[in-house]
């Protein structure tokens, strides 16, 4: 049995303790618990605090290994995200249209694809980043989904396609997006990522 928990950085001791008890009578049954916690930076030090709180049994069980997620890294990264709103994806539902196609079917006949803007939104975020950036070269799906939401948005509201994908307009949208300021919190992070990294075996 695989058993996801999303925030468990939120999760209380008592529900740690919960899961130790489930995991026990799966063993009875013979069935094995496989947990993956996906939680920010912050649960790093979850496992210690449990080993000195006398819930050590806790976390061998359960907190055995960590490895991060990395955000969008290369161009090429982000032009696969944003192929998503282009294919495989149906709006609205029943319809047969991508994403980009069923909010902005002016632009799609144009020849928006947004996997071809990958390069100017890149670009746009890396121009975006706070002075002294310290922080790793990747970028978080938070702005890259708003940014896409909000040109889309726009495009689907009668704006021009070339207006829209401009470079001065995909810098004034990341702007809009709180990017600066979440990789501020990023860059500030930065050392004590460094100091919990893991070397990942091959």
């Amino acid at each position: 049995m695989v058993l996801v928990i999303d925030e468990a950085q939120g999760m209380t001791q008592r529900e740690w303790l919960w899961l130790v008890e489930l995991h026990s009578l799966l063993e009875k049954q013979r069935t094995r618990l496989c947990v993956f916690s996906v939680a920010s930076l912050q649960f790093f030090d979850e496992p210690m605090g449990m080993a000195l709180s006398g819930g050590a049994h806790v976390a061998a069980r359960f907190m055995l290994d960590a490895r991060p997620f990395h955000g969008v890294r290369s161009v090429e990264e982000l032009a696969y995200v944003m192929s998503g709103y282009d294919d495989g994806t149906e709006w609205p539902a029943g319809s047969g249209l991508s994403y980009t196609a069923g909010i902005a079917p002016q632009a799609w006949g144009e020849g928006l694809r947004m996997r071809d803007q990958a390069g100017a939104l890149m670009a746009a975020m890396q121009e975006e980043l706070p002075a002294r950036y310290a922080g790793p070269s990747e970028y978080p799906m938070k702005t890259v989904a708003q940014a896409c939401r909000h040109a889309l948005l726009r495009l689907g509201g009668g704006a021009r396609l070339r207006e829209v994908t401009s470079a001065a307009s995909w810098r004034a949208i990341v702007q809009g997006c709180g990017h600066r300021n979440l990789m501020a919190m990023v860059s500030a992070a930065a050392p004590r990522l460094r100091s919990h990294a893991r070397p990942v075996s091959p």
